[in-house]
Order: C-alpha cells, then sequence, then structure tokens
C-alpha cells in the first residue's frame, strides 16, 4: 500500500494510548472527560483481555473504541487524537490543545474513517470547535444535524466515598442486574437500534450496574449502570415507581461503589435542559463542571 492510501489517521497501540491518557492526566488533572475516556477504555481493554474475549468479536464491538492521531504528527505535542467506537452508530470523540487546532481539523476534514454521510455522533465536542465542526458535517454530507447542549457533571472520588445513601424503601431491594435482565432494560432504552441489545448485554458483563426490585414479587423497576467515562450512565426509573426517590438513591450507591472500587473522578453527562436531572445529581454532591455539546448527524 502506498503513502497516498494511507489514511490520515493514524491507530495508537496500547501503549501509545496509555501515553496520551497520562498527558492528559498531567495537562489537566483527573476531572478532564479526554482522560476519563482513556481511562475507561483501558480498564476495558484489560478486562476483555483477561475474558480471553477476541478483538473481532462483534458481541463486545461496544467496549471498544479505536483510537488514532494524525500520521505525520506527534501526539505528545498537542494531545491531538481521534476516537472511532463502532456501535449502533459510530461515535466520535475528538481534541487537540494546539492553538487553532490545525492537525486536528486536517485529520477531521481528510480522513476516510468518519462516517459523516451515516449517522455518527460527534460526543464530548468543545464549545469552541462546534461550529467548525457543523460546517464539516454538512460539507461531508450530512443531511441536517441535531445539536445538544450538555453538561459534565462532577463529584470529586474523595467525597464520593463518603456520599451519603438515602434509606431503601422496605418495599424494594437492591441487586446487581444479570444477562436475563438486559431485554427489559433495552425495551424502554431510548437509544436502542440494530446491535444494541449486544451493548447492554456486554455491559451488564463488564460494568458495574444497579437495579432495584419490588421486594415481594422481584420485579425490576429501576436500574442505573456505569458509562464509558466510568461514571454514571442509563438511570432508569419505570414511571409507576416514580416519585419514591429511587432515582437519587441509585445515583449515590453507583457513585460510591465506583469510589470504592476505582480511584476515578465520579461524572456524569446531562442534557442541559433536564432540570430534573441536574437537581438530582446536586443534591448528592455533583457540580457542574464543564458544558459542551454532543452532535448527532442526520444520514444522507
Amino acid at each position: 500500500m502506498g503513502d497516498k492510501d494511507l489514511d490520515i489517521l493514524r491507530p495508537l497501540s496500547d501503549t501509545e494510548v496509555d501515553e496520551l491518557m497520562a498527558l492528559y492526566k498531567a495537562k489537566y488533572g483527573e476531572l478532564n472527560f479526554h482522560y476519563l475516556l482513556m481511562y475507561n477504555q483501558r480498564k476495558w481493554d484489560r478486562q476483555l483481555a483477561a475474558a480471553g474475549v477476541p478483538l473481532n468479536d462483534a458481541n463486545y464491538i461496544s467496549l471498544r473504541k479505536r483510537f488514532y492521531t494524525h500520521r505525520a504528527g506527534d501526539f505528545r505535542q498537542y494531545g491531538t487524537y481521534v476516537s472511532l467506537h463502532e456501535d449502533v452508530v459510530q461515535s466520535v470523540s475528538f481534541y487537540s490543545w494546539q492553538t487553532g487546532a490545525v492537525e486536528l481539523f486536517a485529520c477531521l476534514e481528510q480522513t476516510r474513517l468518519i462516517q459523516w454521510a451515516k449517522g455518527a455522533l460527534l460526543t464530548n465536542v468543545d464549545l469552541d470547535f462546534c461550529e467548525r465542526v457543523k460546517e464539516l458535517a454538512l460539507k461531508k454530507g450530512a443531511t441536517g444535524i441535531q445539536a445538544r447542549q450538555c453538561y459534565g457533571m462532577v463529584l470529586p472520588h474523595a467525597e464520593a466515598k463518603v456520599i451519603t445513601v438515602p434509606e431503601l424503601l422496605t418495599d424494594f431491594e437492591l441487586r446487581q442486574l444479570t444477562d436475563e435482565d438486559a431485554e427489559i432494560v433495552h425495551g424502554i432504552w431510548p437509544n436502542k437500534g440494530e446491535g444494541s441489545l449486544a451493548y447492554i448485554r456486554a455491559l451488564i458483563k463488564f460494568n458495574r450496574t444497579v437495579g432495584v426490585c419490588r421486594s415481594d414479587t422481584g420485579e425490576l423497576i429501576a436500574w442505573i449502570f456505569q458509562n464509558d467515562f466510568s461514571g454514571l450512565g442509563m438511570l432508569q426509573v419505570l414511571p409507576k415507581a416514580e416519585r419514591r426517590g429511587l432515582g437519587g438513591l441509585l445515583a449515590a450507591v453507583m457513585s460510591k461503589l465506583i469510589a470504592k472500587k476505582e480511584e476515578v473522578t465520579l461524572t456524569a453527562w446531562i442534557v442541559s435542559s433536564n432540570w430534573r436531572s441536574e437537581a438530582l445529581l446536586k443534591r448528592i454532591g455533583y457540580k457542574k463542571a464543564i458544558v459542551n455539546e454532543w452532535i448527532k448527524l442526520l444520514p444522507a
């Protein structure tokens, strides 16, 4: 293969991802969401390797993000990276601290690996990049853009370890989710699509989960997952069980569980208009740390 056939994006080795992660930690600290994305992926890599899961196993593709950098650049200089996650839709994360982000935008403009016209989801996009990225997406074939401003909520690890967990009503019991719960969770998940049930099953197998069940019948009525930033995600309380304090309980339980098992900052992404979730998280100590956009591209 000649140089002209090579994509501008060069995949990073595991060792290089570890080095990139260390650079972000040193420059921005453990509260940085790009650092947390890399931290969690490397944790998943170790878990999958320990379980003997082959790299090409389609059942676990949702737990494998691939990190790239500019083929002619040096990620150590500007921290330039692009992460591609092939799942229900392709999700794309990227960043560079280079002034003007010249190297990063050369990657975005020239790569053939991003599915601009097939409905890719651009996650955690820095506000300084948003307008230029949207213009590029339309130029590359996206038929429209759905952008949501999101808050990154943060709870320091030391505070999460001593968080006060509300008392659980005697009507309910807590337990870890099992594979048998996957179809229930998937059935009402708003982001479901082709292949998404396998994603839920993989998360249940390798990530931390907590469910709330009725004490008398065992019916699952609420749950929460650890997400791909090693924080809180997919919090759901069924309508029949709302206004019983289960959302705040699950958020507190999961925060404390993660803090006991991992030396990591606790985080959660919420849509800026979701004032109920923001209030819930603030009640247990989370604070707004960053505002970014998540940009869904409409397919051609």
